[in-house]
């Protein structure tokens, strides 16, 4: 496969191991699985990793692995011979497997199928019935499971209506004319053709087999129609390097087109940087990322007072300036990685786990290298005159987060739906490697991908005991009720304790990020949301990150000013009040919901939806309702001075 140019944030978030990338040439390979990273074009390994190490010990303690590497970057090893023969050579030409898929290819003149291997390096191929050497388009279709198996489309099983067909004769894809799968079919030169009708739909009825894909209902055909002979997911795992090796599984499989979004739903699991309680100890852990000190070279000595005094002769001269013992708490800080020691017994959310700490973090003012928070204005101790009454009821504090460091890991994927909160329990974020290493039980294969970037924010918290008086309010009960019916019908989640709080700060959150964005001069996709939504808390942060250490421009921190912060909120509450397909979005969502399994009420794409990066629910679980209905909204009581300002 031809060099595709990735950057390595999107080999996290993105194009992790098992998704699907598209050339400038149109393209399509998968990423390989992660036991081929950190090779050369020889397939030579890596021998140290120093360079590529990401220091966030609480991550590895919780996924329980000995490191996290950040994706290697490329440079080629002609470049190193202006710089003189000791120019270091060992991170020379690393590349990230690609393997060539869908493996059907069709030529674009008499339409003839040819299926390659994996390997193959150009898609210049031979045509038999063209007689000569030409460049082939490869299918547009794929087909995928919720396990995450991907899979070529079974071309010549479908054509001949068996699962098992032995018919080797050449077959051609057909267009008949039209935009819809209808006009394209399948023919064998044994005569039998079939259109392609359906194969990206399921059928939902009221029988046993309610939610099963066209695809394997009517692939095995005349017998189909019974769940005996439902054809199943083939098991193939190709982005392992092999067509050949599959596993069982019984899940009823859907075709989709190679650049569709379901085709790969990444899980990744982010945690802020959050100082200790001793100034020191923080500073020699940010030493021992600056020099690359970790466990692996500690290990070298089997005492500690070996380990503090290998530590003395690599780290600089400032080492000096700490006692032995903050040398001693950082070194077991670095091995144990946190204090969730008990979580790891448990099938809790790492999420929550982490997040309780954040956030009682962020609810404090705070001055370290790598963290930086403000207070601008606080329910308690905040002086009521420089701000309007009303606001103040509503918000506990608003501190500006000058700087902060997110570290971003890469722990599993799925197909056709995305995570919901359960894909963060512990337990599921340790299988999630299962799909990203052939040998994920091999010693040197227990590590993630991971990434850092640095940036700034707004933090907010809503006044807890006000949102307690709104939750109980019999008018919002009884409404969310019904919300809960759905969301318990869609999702066996357990992660999250869903409130109506857990809405509400959602979609303010939403309408913030789209106001503030007008506002700032970042774009919509830079800005993100960090959710606090514990039974104790009732946090937001909105945040931009860049990977420059340098961080941002202080836009957003800007906007958190109560003089800017204010106004902005006012008009993000503005647009709660009415959306440009009303009165369509607000009747449909409030009577029987809308969006994916119904999770959303009154909320679309017009009002509330944010780009895939900013939002960490997917566009679920949003509803204006809960923000500015004359009847249910918490702020409803904001509705007569907006109502007047517009």
């Amino acid at each position: 496969m031809r060099d595709i140019p990735l950057r390595r944030s999107q080999l996290i978030t993105t194009f992790g191991p098992g998704s699907l990338v598209v050339s400038q040439d149109g393209e399509t390979a998968l990423v390989g699985s992660l036991d081929k990273w950190y090779h050369d074009k020889d397939g030579v390994p890596l021998n140290s990793f120093g360079e590529y190490l990401v220091f966030e010990p609480r991550l590895q303690s919780l996924l329980g692995v000995n490191k996290l590497l950040a994706p290697p970057d490329f440079r080629a090893s002609y470049s190193a011979q202006y710089k003189g023969s000791s120019a270091p050579q060992d991170y020379m030409n690393l590349y990230i497997p690609l393997l060539r898929y869908p493996t059907w290819h069709y030529c674009p003149h008499c339409r003839n199928l040819y299926q390659r291997s994996l390997s193959l390096k150009t898609n210049k191929i031979d045509c038999k019935k063209c007689q000569r050497a030409i460049k082939m388009i490869q299918v547009p279709f794929v087909i995928i499971c919720e396990q995450g198996h991907i899979s070529d489309f079974p071309w010549r099983e479908w054509v001949h209506r068996n699962e098992h067909a032995t018919c080797e004769k050449d077959m051609s894809l057909r267009s008949t004319g039209g935009s819809t799968l209808d006009s394209l079919k399948v023919v064998c030169e044994c005569k039998a053709e079939r259109s392609l009708k359906g194969i990206m739909s399921r059928r939902h009825t009221s029988g046993d087999d309610n939610g099963v894909s066209e695809l394997s209902r009517s692939l095995n055909q005349p017998k189909g129609g019974t769940a005996e002979n439902y054809y199943t997911c083939p098991g193939t795992r190709p982005w392992m390097g092999s067509l050949e090796e599959k596993e069982n599984c019984n899940v009823y499989p859907i075709a989709a087109l190679k650049n569709s979004i379901n085709v790969y739903y990444s899980n990744t699991i982010s945690a802020i940087y959050l100082p200790g309680e001793n100034k020191e100890v923080d500073e020699i852990i940010n030493m021992f990322e600056k020099y690359k000190i970790t466990n692996e070279i500690l290990d070298t000595h089997d005492t500690l007072k070996g380990k503090i005094k290998l530590i003395r002769l690599i780290a600089p001269p400032k080492i000096v300036d700490y006692t032995d013992e903050d040398i001693e708490q950082a070194i077991l800080y670095l091995k144990s990685g946190s204090d969730y020691k008990e979580s790891q017994e448990k099938n809790q959310s790492v999420e929550l786990e982490l997040r309780k700490k954040e956030y009682d973090t962020l609810i404090h003012e705070i001055d370290r290298e790598d963290l930086k928070v403000l207070k601008e204005w606080d329910q308690v101790n905040g002086a009521r005159e420089e701000v309007e009454e009303i606001i103040s009821s509503y918000f506990g504090l608003l501190h500006r987060v000058t700087k902060l460091k997110e570290t971003i890991v890469l722990a599993g994927f799925t197909r056709s739906k995305p995570f919901s909160t359960d894909a963060k329990h512990i337990q599921a974020l340790r299988n999630g490697r299962e799909l990203l290493f052939k040998s994920y039980e091999s010693p040197e294969n227990n590590w993630l991908p991971a990434f850092k970037v640095f940036g700034e924010g707004i933090f907010f918290t809503l006044d807890i005991e006000k949102l307690n008086d709104w939750e109980n309010r019999a008018a919002v009960r009884n409404y969310f009720k019904k919300y809960l019916k759905r969301y318990k019908k869609a999702t066996n989640d357990q992660g999250m304790e869903l409130k109506p709080r857990s809405i509400l700060l959602h979609t303010l959150s939403h309408l913030l990020i789209d106001q503030l964005a007008l506002k700032c001069g970042y774009n919509t996709t830079s800005l993100k949301e960090r959710l606090y939504l514990d039974p104790e808390q009732s946090g937001v942060l909105i945040y931009t990150s860049s990977g420059d250490s340098e961080g941002t421009f202080g836009g957003v921190v800007r906007m958190g000013r109560m003089k800017n912060f204010v106004p902005n909120l006012y008009a993000a509450l503005n647009k709660a009040l009415w959306c440009s397909s009303d009165p369509v979005c607000t009747e449909i969502g409030t009577k029987e919901g809308q969006g994916l399994d119904k999770l959303n009420g009154a909320a679309c794409h017009s009002c509330s939806h944010l780009p895939e990066t900013s939002c960490e629910h997917n566009n679920l679980l949003l509803d204006r309702t809960f923000l500015m209905d004359e009847e249910i909204g918490f702020f409803k009581d904001l509705n007569v001075i907006l109502r007047s300002e517009a």
